[in-house]
């Protein structure tokens, strides 16, 4: 048998594919993310007195000393449900990445196939020899292999958005891990601060109490009449008005801490219900560099992420617009009995690349590329305004920390002063020298004061609580440390 001569047509077809796809590499090249820019920062110790240049720890909630406050923290970040959703979430984009690296290995195909009936085989054998085929049972065992080439940077610009998608969902728990870490601690000062109050406003009904229960005695032996009686019972139906108030938010911060620890309802321990002292640091509040800091917040760092799969998802859009090779081989047998499977003349195989392309047709394919590019762009401004989100939110907090500061500081002295009043007007009154009214009034201002004075210790946490928040503290600890090693993934060698 002579040998075929080979098709010059044949021959400039296969050059003319060749040399697009040559064009089309060179004409290729790496999608380049936007730089995404963080805002300048600013001089954190002129916005706050009271502060210190020294860093704060990672596990900010120990500065308070308060062996209650440690062990719900660590409850918190270790049996939270919320948390618990997240680690599934990260797990499961985990498995997306793993999915998007096999794209690196050939994939494999085995079948097998039986069936009744006339195959075009036995229809041809029939036509030649004229003999009508009959029907019969027929084995058709198969395996193929196919393996895309990379030739534009599709599979691994899939496996790096992959890769940045789980990164950012890791910065997303950290981030869930400061707001609980800060809720928490929000929550457990809440319930020891609306008790301890709920002890003063007791104690200033009590004070009243006794100046009632005097005021009664006077009236009875004529020294004052029923106005002077009447005031008194007023001011002490006042303050008591408020205790009902203090009691409902010393439970509803229970139930806060309740959820956030992952415990049932009443499982809290007794130390923590009982709890009638706010947490206190006793030393100038730790902010450190707070840019340095600012710049490693995880829902910076989680945007910063989004942006780059964003940027990554371009680039697979980019290399739709070229033909996706593959290389392919098959083989299988059209035996018509099992013992013939394996017989020469019954095996069929083929090998060779295979060429798809939707060209001329690439509208479909630009609107993907214009879309993945619209969203590249939102990702930007998106992280461009979480950046002046974060340091609007961290100046805040240092100027509502100094205001409330100053508030305490205030307050602290006119209690002082009020409470020396107070002593002074019954002095005077017992020495005739001031009618009731003017003790009654002196009283009405300790009151106030000391349940002002109250509000504003708790007001003072809550500012602490709320800063440290903002400076993303409470997730650097050795489980997230771990996590993130979980998402850090090679890419492996370029095809």
């Amino acid at each position: 048998m002579s040998i075929p001569s080979s098709n010059p047509r044949h021959s400039l077809l296969a050059l003319a594919c060749a040399g697009l796809l040559l064009g089309g590499c060179s004409a290729i090249s790496e999608h380049e993310t936007p730089v995404a820019h963080l805002p300048p920062g600013g001089d954190w110790q002129a916005l706050a007195s009271g502060t210190a240049a020294q860093e704060p720890p990672a596990d900010w909630w120990r500065l308070y000393q308060d062996p209650q406050l440690d062990l719900l923290v660590t409850r918190a970040l270790r049996h939270n449900q919320d948390l618990q959703a997240s680690l599934a979430h990260i797990d499961e984009l985990l498995a997306l990445l793993g999915q998007a690296r096999a794209q690196r290995w050939p994939s494999t195909t085995a079948s097998w196939q039986t069936f009744y009936g006339r195959t075009s085989d036995d229809q041809t054998e029939a036509k030649a020899t004229g003999i009508r085929a009959g029907s019969q049972w027929n084995q058709m065992p198969g395996f193929a292999l196919d393996y895309q080439l990379d030739l534009w940077g599709e599979v691994r610009q899939s496996i790096l958005g992959a890769q940045a998608n789980a990164e950012a969902a890791q910065a997303s728990h950290d981030q869930l891990r400061v707001n609980i870490a800060a809720g928490t601690a929000r929550a457990y000062a809440n319930a020891c601060a609306y008790a301890a109050r709920a002890v003063i406003q007791q104690h200033s009904v009590s004070t009243v109490e006794r100046s009632l229960d005097l005021t009664v005695r006077q009236r009875r032996a004529g020294l004052v009449t029923d106005l002077e009686v009447d005031r008194v019972r007023s001011l002490l139906q006042e303050i008591r008005a408020l205790l009902p108030r203090l009691e409902a938010e010393h439970q509803a911060a229970l139930e806060e801490l309740g959820v956030l620890t992952g415990s049932e309802p009443g499982q809290l321990p007794a130390t923590v219900s009982d709890c009638q002292s706010v947490p206190r640091l006793n030393q100038a509040l730790p902010v450190g560099d707070g840019w340095a800091l600012l710049r490693r917040r995880p829902d910076i760092r989680a945007a910063e992420r989004a942006l780059a799969a964003a940027g990554h998802e371009v680039g697979v859009r980019q290399a739709d617009f070229y033909p996706s090779v593959s290389f392919g081989a098959s083989i299988s047998s059209s035996a018509e009995r099992l013992h013939d499977l394996g017989e020469h003349e019954a095996i069929t195989y083929a090998v060779g690349p295979l060429i798809r392309w939707s060209f001329p047709n690439l509208l479909t394919t630009r609107a993907r590329l214009d879309g993945a590019q619209a969203h590249e762009r939102q990702q930007l401004a998106r992280f461009q305004q979480q950046a002046l989100v974060a340091l609007k939110e961290v100046r805040q907090s240092l100027a509502r920390y100094y205001g409330e500061s100053g508030h305490r500081d205030a307050l602290v002295g006119a209690l002082a002063s009020s409470r020396n009043a107070y002593r002074l007007a019954q002095v005077n009154y017992q020495a005739g020298s001031l009618d009731f009214l003017d003790v009654l009034d002196s009283e009405r201002a300790m009151v106030r004061l000391e349940a002002d004075k109250a509000e504003a210790d708790r007001q003072l946490v809550e500012r602490q609580i709320e800063l440290f928040h903002a400076l993303g503290g409470g997730w650097q600890d050795e489980p997230a440390q771990e996590l993130a090693g979980r998402t850090t993934f090679s890419t492996g060698p370029a095809r």
